[in-house]
């Protein structure tokens, strides 16, 4: 998984004894702009040998930046009324997601990445955070590769990014009771209940917490979405927080949703679309 610069991963690879240029396979969990980012300067440094493998669903992320534009419009953007911050988040995304790559490989569910010296990996489709997420199992040992396809309590800005909440839902469940990794390694550290930072890489009886959690806190806020938007969104507009500032007060959120990622207006458009579709 890339989710860095380049110039910030070789350092880390150096520490195990690996350079960059030795990397064979770059496995993209999901298209968003931070995890793929950094993609193409890694690929260019191993002399674009490096197969390049990404979900199908979101394989046109990478391979049209543009993409990356209608993404945002359609979930993020929507509760962005300046043009001036809209145009921003528009150069930003541009900027960071590098030059455009054809992928390598495009997986779908039940795939098996041969890796070599007997290494494969199973694809397990996870989607929720975004629509195309997968997971990738070390076949096995039972490690499972989830990135951001679980996120506990949110990450730094307190709160999980999830674009649909019902498929959050179901993907949680299936790692907690189908899949059952002896080793979880997540995309980012997240909060646990209590606010605290937790490690990415999660081993033996805590896997089985963490994704409780995740249910935990997906709960928590159907249930605060439920009893303030059951009628309908309020309209009265919050100047940051549109018409989610009565939920931004229960849940003690005090972020800035015009710094991208826009992670309140993204979990806030997922609940409520799951609420208008009951």
């Amino acid at each position: 998984m890339i989710s860095a610069r380049s110039e910030d991963i070789e350092p880390t690879l150096a520490e195990h004894g690996v350079c960059i240029e030795d990397i064979r396979w770059i496995l993209l969990t999901h298209g968003h702009v931070d995890h793929l980012g950094g993609a193409y300067n890694v690929w260019e440094k191993t002399g674009r040998q490096a197969k390049v493998v990404i979900p199908k669903k979101e394989a046109q992320l990478l391979r049209d930046r543009n993409e990356q534009i209608i993404d945002y419009k359609a979930v993020q953007g929507k509760y962005i009324t300046d043009p001036g911050i809209q145009e921003k988040y528009m150069n930003m995304l541009l900027s960071n997601i590098g030059k455009e790559i054809e992928p390598s490989l495009e997986v779908v569910e039940g795939d098996s990445i041969n890796l070599g010296d007997e290494i494969i990996l199973k694809v397990v489709e996870t989607p929720s955070h975004s629509i195309g997420s997968v997971t990738f199992v070390l076949e096995g040992l039972n490690w499972a590769f989830a990135a951001d396809a679980v996120q506990m309590y949110g990450g730094l800005s307190g709160m999980p990014t999830i674009e649909n909440v019902t498929l959050y839902r179901n993907s949680v469940k299936r790692l907690l009771e189908e899949v059952r990794p002896k080793q979880l390694f997540l995309g980012h550290p997240f909060r646990n209940k209590n606010g605290v930072m937790q490690s990415a890489q999660i081993e033996g009886e805590q896997v089985a917490k963490v994704l409780q959690a995740s249910l935990e806190m997906d709960a928590k806020l159907s249930d605060v979405v439920k009893r303030h938007l059951s009628d309908g969104l309020p309209t009265e507009q919050h100047e940051l927080y549109a018409p989610f500032s009565s939920i931004a007060d229960e849940m003690g959120y005090t972020g800035d949703p015009r710094h991208l990622p826009c992670v309140f207006f993204v979990i806030m458009n997922g609940y409520l679309e799951e609420l208008d579709n009951k």
